[in-house]
């Protein structure tokens, strides 16, 4: 952009859109500003059909911003599985990595890697949304290199993660040249647990197979330590109220802690086999791994940072991130606003 636009363009409302998909929605977040300054910010949620293409809510929304403003830009991070990285930015080495290089749509970084994905997954997102237009589809390697360079530099080997909820993407750096690269998509489907396996067993269920006689034979000893007579209907009232408030407490928690108990340990064995590929392939220059640096924009609990610690023998750092906070600041830059 020539110093003449961009002086004149700020005296303007610029709206820049981030867009990432969670599980069946499209998660938004925009910003507008002017003279410099961030005047509104805002999130929303948006339904997607099977195809995962938009729905009509979200096409109407950003319609009516472009309407109303002259200078919107659109991003989305790219979550196809298409996408990678290769430590060089030279074509003619493409070939040694198995790739076509009429196949992809590739970026440089630092003039020491590429960034790529598929022509037609590109193509493919350009498409869905050629309703509102795409200005910016960044890959999550770029994203993922973004906080990379921000962390503490470390004398040790580091494997940064980056955990969202419907992927997780791995970078290793030998001084700061990517060595291995992965990417990963979480199926969310697989963890909803039905209510029904979650209910407390009634009455029935918890007396079947206890013996009267030893209930009665057992009751003696139980007077002992107790007064029956002194026990008062109102307790039982009580216990009753508990045992309802112990079965919503199971419905309204349980099912959620399961199901990030289950993507946690799914993200733990892809972290495992990405590690046992590095350790194992002759593509890259190998050393020892020390620490992981988690980036989170997902919910997260402790039993994922024991699972890496225990059973992987390393040291791991959490960074809690705001994916589409960065995307719009990626954006800010390409627009060189």
């Amino acid at each position: 952009m020539n110093k003449l636009k961009r002086i004149i363009q700020k005296k303007f409302s610029n709206i820049f859109i981030a867009i990432i998909s969670e599980k069946n929605e499209y998660l938004l977040t925009y910003i507008i500003i002017k003279n410099e300054n961030i005047i509104k910010k805002d999130e929303k949620k948006f339904s997607m059909d099977e195809n995962k293409q938009l729905s009509s809510d979200i096409i109407e929304f950003i319609s009516s911003l472009q309407k109303k403003y002259k200078f919107v830009y659109i991003s989305y991070l790219l979550d196809s599985l298409s996408q990678n990285c290769l430590p060089t930015c030279d074509d003619k080495k493409l070939k040694q990595y198995n790739i076509n290089q009429k196949d992809i749509v590739s970026v440089c970084v630092k003039k020491t890697w590429m960034a790529y994905a598929s022509k037609t997954d590109i193509k493919w997102i350009n498409q869905k949304f050629k309703p509102i237009g795409l200005d910016f589809t960044f890959s999550s390697f770029l994203l993922l290199n973004n906080f990379a360079t921000n962390a503490k530099q470390r004398n040790k080997n580091t494997l940064h993660m980056q955990y969202m909820e419907n992927s997780l993407t791995i970078l290793i750096f030998d001084n700061k040249n990517i060595v291995f690269s992965a990417f990963f998509k979480i199926p969310y489907k697989e963890f909803n647990f039905e209510e029904d396996e979650l209910k407390l067993e009634n009455d029935e269920d918890i007396t079947s197979g206890i013996e009267l006689e030893n209930i009665e034979s057992e009751e003696e000893e139980f007077e002992a330590f107790v007064d029956i007579s002194k026990l008062e209907e109102d307790n039982f009232d009580d216990d009753n109220d508990i045992l309802s408030s112990a079965q919503e407490d199971i419905k309204s928690s349980s099912i959620e802690d399961l199901e990030l108990y289950g993507r946690e340990v799914i993200i733990f064995k892809y972290l495992q086999s990405a590690i046992e590929e590095y350790y194992k392939s002759d593509n890259y220059s190998v050393a020892f791994i020390d620490d992981v640096i988690i980036y989170n924009d997902s919910n997260i609990s402790n039993d994922i940072i024991n699972m890496i610690e225990n059973d992987l023998f390393l040291n791991v750092e959490i960074h809690k991130i705001d994916v589409r906070e960065e995307i719009i600041n990626m954006s800010i830059e390409e627009v060189d606003f």
